[in-house]
């Protein structure tokens, strides 16, 4: 896929999430999303995209920031929030890498382990995966089973599921790929293996591969950028008191 379409995916399905124009990101400026989830809560999101600044948040805190941005610059950067709110703390960077190719080699798995396509509706076997995962595992993957993804795979060793791969849609044409291995078996490569198996599934069915993760999660940058992963921007998660 070329970078000129992707750029207009990219352009079409963030701008129906912040609510805005195309022309918005190549203005500087900063735009406010509400997200209801953070409603009370001192918790923003900043991105930057193109040229604009766009910050996801609650209620409060957007008339707070709308009041700062009206007195003074109207970009709020990462260094301007910093001066402007009391206790302003940067908790978390997520880098957002996009895949431009149109077909991915899909990697062979150690002796004794097979990748799987499952549906999203099995629970059970679903379920059987992540009551051997801990909680925390689980939330840092965003896999939810009221809310499947699209496309499933799991790892399995020796007929026990080990490992998660998956995408969900972000709009119409983007899908976020995301990764669960267990503990015990890390280190092995099936999370390559199971990144590119998500990767293929995107590309087949006509969605926008992207993969996101933490700044301090080494070895999932690693996956991301050896499988061929491009990095485009990065979300700041960021509290104040």
């Amino acid at each position: 896929m070329k970078k000129n379409t992707i750029k207009e995916i990219i352009l079409e399905d963030r701008g129906k999430f912040y609510g805005c124009s195309r022309e918005t990101f190549f203005k500087e400026g900063t735009t406010f999303k509400h997200r209801e989830s953070l409603d009370g809560k001192n918790t923003l999101y900043v991105t930057r995209l193109f040229r604009h600044n766009f910050i996801t948040t609650g209620k409060e805190l957007i008339s707070t920031l709308t009041e700062i941005s009206e007195q003074g610059s109207k970009i709020l950067s990462l260094s301007e929030l910093e001066e402007s709110l009391p206790g302003f703390e940067i908790e978390e960077n997520y880098p957002h890498f996009l895949y431009y190719e149109d077909k991915i080699k899909l990697l062979n798995l150690p002796d004794g382990y097979e990748l799987r396509k499952v549906d999203p509706s099995d629970h059970p076997t679903l379920q059987k995966f992540l009551d051997s995962c801990t909680e925390e595992d689980i939330d840092d993957a965003l896999i939810d089973l009221e809310d499947p993804d699209e496309e499933i795979r799991l790892v399995y060793f020796r007929d026990k599921p080990v490992g998660y791969a998956g995408y969900r849609r972000w709009g119409k044409e983007m899908g976020d790929v995301g990764i669960l291995i267990h503990k015990d078996h890390r280190k092995k490569g099936l999370g390559r293996a199971a990144v590119a198996a998500a990767t293929e599934a995107c590309i087949n069915n006509d969605v926008l591969p992207f993969y996101r993760t933490s700044s301090e999660n080494v070895g999932s940058k690693t996956i991301a950028s050896s499988l061929g992963y491009e990095f485009e921007w990065v979300t700041t998660e960021c509290k104040c008191s």
